[in-house]
């Protein structure tokens, strides 16, 4: 287990030749430099950059206002490795910087997906796979009476012969509470609490067994994320994601730190607990979410306006629950509840 005073700061995301055909990818809201390999890079400066703020690694924080330089920093590891491999594929980068912000990159292959994947249109549930060709609905002649007769060695397709696409997830709700902290609430390698929920609750799944993941809830009973993936339900006719208090505007030095006239809020956002607190809706300070991960394909589901912020009651979730699961490296997924 990693101590509190040894950690780093870290972001995972996709390395993938094909975005840069996609144009949303190229906006300069989610790219320092377009086109761009990286998916959605300047999301994950923000959500390091606010980390260094709140633990005071300052020397990161002056390094990561330079978005251009990380994006190039970066491309420089990655083609190294790609020279020595011999062939250009979809990697995961592990960004790591330690308090003297020193960078290193951890680098791994990972499966190819669509560009609908990593951006999709809609949180709408995925449709099944069409019928075969002959599940065509038979419309006998009239001049047969409607009926059809079969003989004794006749046969017609099982309906089971070719199901209709499920999910590709496994889900579980947790089986006990994950309180908040900073290390809840902001992006290091000081993760032990996410080993501990995923060893005692992660389902399986033999089909895809990667996978796989834990939906966590907080001391208020309210869930927060999964233990790599963002989390999104159907609440209300609409889709919703757990809040995790994200600060207005533009990420400074103060943010965090003081107010607008100077006064120390340092119990403020972020650095507050959840408490419990309801008359309908959540009467806590605005700036207080329910104590997960910034997560950046969150913060692009929201911009787009797929999705609503909004407390979930763990008490809420049923099996067979269809949710959308989503992180930097793999995308957007659809995942079942199960018991």
């Amino acid at each position: 287990m990693e101590s509190e005073a040894s950690f780093q700061l870290f972001t995972s995301l996709r390395y993938d030749p094909l975005l840069l055909t996609s144009e949303e990818n190229s906006l300069p809201t989610l790219n320092f430099i377009t086109p761009s390999p990286f998916y959605m890079l300047r999301y994950h400066r923000d959500r390091m950059l606010e980390a260094a703020q709140h633990f005071d690694f300052d020397l990161v924080e002056e390094k990561l206002n330079d978005g251009r330089a990380l994006h190039h920093a970066l491309l420089q590891q990655v083609n190294d490795y790609l020279q020595k491999e011999g062939k250009e594929e979809p990697l995961k980068l592990r960004v790591l910087f330690d308090k003297e912000a020193n960078l290193s990159l951890e680098i791994s292959v990972i499966p190819p997906v669509s560009l609908d994947t990593l951006y999709p249109l809609s949180l709408d549930p995925p449709k099944p796979n069409p019928p075969p060709h002959w599940a065509n609905t038979f419309k006998p002649s009239p001049l047969t009476g409607g009926a059809l007769i079969l003989d004794p060695t006749d046969s017609l397709p099982s309906k089971s012969s070719t199901p209709p696409r499920d999910a590709d997830w496994v889900l579980r709700l947790d089986k006990e509470p994950t309180p908040s902290s900073p290390f809840t609430l902001l992006k290091t390698t000081n993760r032990s609490v996410y080993d501990i929920s995923r060893a005692r609750a992660l389902p399986s799944n033999p089909i895809n067994p990667i996978f796989t993941e834990v939906l966590l809830y907080n001391e208020c009973n309210e869930l927060t994320e999964g233990t790599t993936t963002s989390l999104y339900l159907f609440r209300g006719g609409r889709w919703v994601t757990p809040p995790v208090g994200v600060p207005s505007g533009e990420f400074t030095s103060g943010t965090l730190k003081t107010g607008e006239g100077g006064e120390d809020q340092r119990d403020e956002g972020e650095l507050r607990k959840p408490f419990a607190g309801r008359w309908g809706h959540s009467v806590r300070s605005a700036k207080v979410g329910a104590g997960g991960q910034r997560g950046a394909t969150r913060r692009w589901a929201l911009g787009k306006g797929m999705c609503m912020e909004e407390p979930v009651g763990a008490d809420t979730v049923g099996t067979g629950e269809g949710v959308w699961v989503s992180n930097g490296v793999r995308g957007f997924g659809f995942g079942r509840v199960v018991k």
